[in-house]
């Protein structure tokens, strides 16, 4: 008879503007730029290769957001702490150019699905990591600027670890 392999979740990384484990500054997020998170190493452990990722954002009271539009999410990586997918730099810093997201690794996108400001729009899925150093970028694609308010509800990306437990 075949183990089963358990879902147990680990301890979840937040990157948000306050309140989290790690800072990115979703605070005011203009239209067509982005910005990168903090980098979190994981250190030479064994750690879990499986993730689910979430992220939530909340636009700005001063516009509304259009249907369709989107605010992207991407995973930027380094397999050993020197060698990253684009050379912006470390922290939570803004995006230096949109063909910087080329070479990340595209988790997906949260897709304006009501014109509202009040509204938490989220995307989560889930991502293998096999690096050492992780930083989420998020890039704002919409005609909308993001919510200015520091609340951590109102706009983060969360990494929760699923590793394999075989009982």
């Amino acid at each position: 008879m075949a183990n089963l392999v358990y879902q147990n979740a680990g301890t979840a990384l937040t990157w948000a503007d306050s309140g989290g484990d790690y800072a990115l500054t979703f605070k005011g997020m203009a239209t067509v730029t982005g910005r990168q998170g903090a980098t979190h190493d994981f250190g030479v452990a064994a750690v879990a290769a499986r993730f689910a990722w979430q992220c939530m954002v909340h636009f700005d009271t001063a516009t509304t957001p259009v249907v369709d539009e989107m605010v992207h999410i991407y995973l930027k990586t380094s397999p050993d702490g020197t060698n990253c997918d684009n050379d912006d730099g470390e922290g939570d810093i803004a995006v230096s150019n949109v063909n910087k997201l080329k070479n990340l690794h595209y988790l997906g996108s949260i897709i304006v699905d009501e014109a509202a400001v009040d509204v938490p729009m989220q995307k989560g899925g889930v991502i293998w990591i096999a690096a050492k150093e992780i930083a989420p970028v998020v890039w704002n694609a919409t005609a909308d600027t993001l919510d200015d308010d520091v609340s951590p509800t109102n706009s983060k990306f969360i990494l929760t670890p699923y590793p394999m437990e075989i009982q």
